[in-house]
């Protein structure tokens, strides 16, 4: 997890200086150090803050780290732009690490509403949000999300 995290550190500090993004000179933590303990809580710990902060501090990756509701409010504030090229290098980075170039794709929906509530809701208005779930065999109102995965 060390290394992983050192990888992701030094990554996300050289995009955000190529893209020109400045750290706040009142920060305690800098850019990159939030965009990596992003990156190591949603890798190692199911996106809980609680216990990336715990193992963050117990190992010393981080000399000042801040609390979830501050640290929260400052990964908002990072433009989305930086952390999509962060995640798409980091794809590229990790996915030459496979020798097995075996992947394998899924689908599943995310249900907003089932159809019979479909003129209640509030989000989803598109036409292109109503779909069927073959594997249900029923009709929903959401979004359909496509994964893919090594072995």
């Amino acid at each position: 997890m060390e290394l992983y995290a050192t990888v992701v550190y030094v990554v996300s500090y050289e995009l955000l200086k190529i893209l020109g993004v400045q750290d706040d000179t009142q920060a305690k933590m800098e850019n990159a150090e939030e965009m990596t303990f992003a990156v190591v809580t949603a890798k190692f710990f199911h996106s809980n803050y609680v216990k990336t902060r715990y193992f963050c501090k117990r190992l010393g990756l981080f000399p000042a780290i801040l609390s979830n509701s501050r640290l929260n409010r400052r990964l908002h504030k990072i433009p989305w732009t930086c952390r999509h090229a962060l995640f798409r290098f980091l794809a590229l980075l990790f996915k030459q690490d496979f020798e097995s170039k075996i992947f394998a794709v899924d689908s599943f929906p995310i249900a907003c509403c089932q159809k019979n509530r479909v003129d209640k809701r509030k989000l989803f208005l598109e036409k292109s949000y109503l779909g069927f779930a073959a594997s249900k065999k029923r009709y929903f109102c959401g979004i359909k999300v496509h994964m893919l995965v090594t072995g």
